[in-house]
C-alpha cells in the first residue's frame, strides 16, 4: 500500500469518525481494538468502494463480510509474510491475512457500536449493519474452548523440555512456565496481566473456613475481577518468585510486577512483550 495510506491520521478527515473513537481514549485495549477496525473499513470504504462511510449501505456491509473473509487485492492489503510495521511506515497494510471467524465476529460488533454511536448522536440517517445485528435468540452458553488434561500435560512438557543451561535460559524458562499459567489456569487477559502486581494476590476464607488464595485484577471495561488462585497456580508462583530471589508468596500491595522482563528489571512486562 502506498505511503499515502499508511497513516490514519494521514487518511482519516472524518471528524465525526474521531469523536466516536475519543469515547476510549483512557482505555488503551479498547481504543486500539476500535481503532483498527474503523480503519479497515474506513480504508476499504474511500479504496475499494469509492464512497465515504456515511454512504455505506446494508449490501456494501455485505460485500464488506466478504471482503474480511479474503482481503484482495492481497499485495494491497495484506503485509507479506505477516511481518508487522509501525503504522507511519510505508509498507504497513491494515492486514495480516484472512480474519478467523472470532475476529469477523469482533469487527461486526465493534462496527456495530461505532455506526450505532454515530446514529445516536445524530452524525448519521442509519446504521448499515442494523439488520445484520437483530437480536437472535441465542442457545444455552456452551464451553468450547478447552484443554483436556492430556493436552494440558503435553503443553506443560513441552514447556519443561525448555533449556536451562545458562542463566538467562532458566530466566526465560521459568517465567514461560509461569505465564503459561497465568493464561491456562487463571484464564487471564494478556491486559490483565501486563496491568498486575504480586501484591494483588490475597488470603480469604472461604465457607467452609479454609483459607484460600485469591488474584484481583483490572479486568475488561476497567471493571475489577477476582479470580480464584488454586494450588496449582500458588505452586507455579512460588517456583517463579524463588527463581528471581523473593520470598515464596507475596504480601498483599506488594509491587512486584506480576510478569517481569527478563535481566530482572522491576517493571512491568508490556502487552507487546507478553505477545
Amino acid at each position: 500500500m502506498s505511503n499515502k495510506t499508511s497513516g490514519f491520521s494521514r487518511f482519516v478527515k472524518w471528524s465525526r469518525l474521531r469523536r466516536s473513537l475519543a469515547r476510549f481514549l483512557d482505555k488503551k485495549t479498547t481504543f486500539d481494538n476500535y481503532r483498527k477496525e474503523a480503519e479497515r473499513l474506513l480504508l476499504w470504504s474511500t479504496i475499494q468502494m469509492g464512497k465515504p462511510l456515511s454512504s455505506l449501505t446494508h449490501e456494501d456491509w455485505l460485500v464488506y463480510q466478504a471482503f474480511l473473509l479474503d482481503p484482495q487485492p492481497r499485495e494491497r492489503w495484506v503485509t507479506s509474510e505477516g511481518r508487522k510495521f509501525p503504522r507511519s511506515h510505508p509498507d504497513w497494510k491494515p492486514f495480516a491475512g484472512p480474519l478467523l471467524p472470532a475476529s469477523q465476529r469482533q469487527a461486526g460488533v465493534i462496527l456495530n457500536s461505532m455506526f450505532s454511536w454515530l446514529v445516536n448522536a445524530g452524525y448519521l440517517a442509519g446504521n448499515p449493519l442494523a439488520l445484520s445485528r437483530e437480536r437472535k435468540r441465542r442457545p444455552p452458553p456452551r464451553v468450547t474452548r478447552y484443554l483436556d488434561e492430556e493436552i494440558w500435560r503435553a503443553v506443560k512438557d513441552t514447556v519443561d523440555a525448555l533449556p536451562r543451561e545458562t542463566n538467562r535460559e532458566r530466566e526465560h524458562y521459568f517465567r514461560f512456565r509461569w505465564l503459561i499459567s497465568l493464561f491456562y489456569i487463571c484464564g487471564l487477559r494478556i491486559s490483565e496481566i501486563s496491568g498486575a502486581t504480586m501484591g494483588a494476590f490475597f488470603t480469604r476464607r472461604d465457607r467452609s473456613g479454609e483459607q484460600r488464595w485469591w488474584l484481583e485484577v483490572m479486568g475488561k471495561g476497567d471493571k475489577i475481577r477476582i479470580v480464584p488462585a488454586t494450588g496449582e497456580l500458588m505452586e507455579e508462583l512460588s517456583r517463579y518468585r524463588r527463581e528471581l530471589g523473593l520470598t515464596l508468596y507475596p504480601i498483599q500491595g506488594e509491587p512486584t510486577p506480576l510478569l517481569l522482563p527478563i535481566g530482572g528489571k522491576m517493571r512491568s512486562l508490556s502487552r507487546g512483550g507478553i505477545r
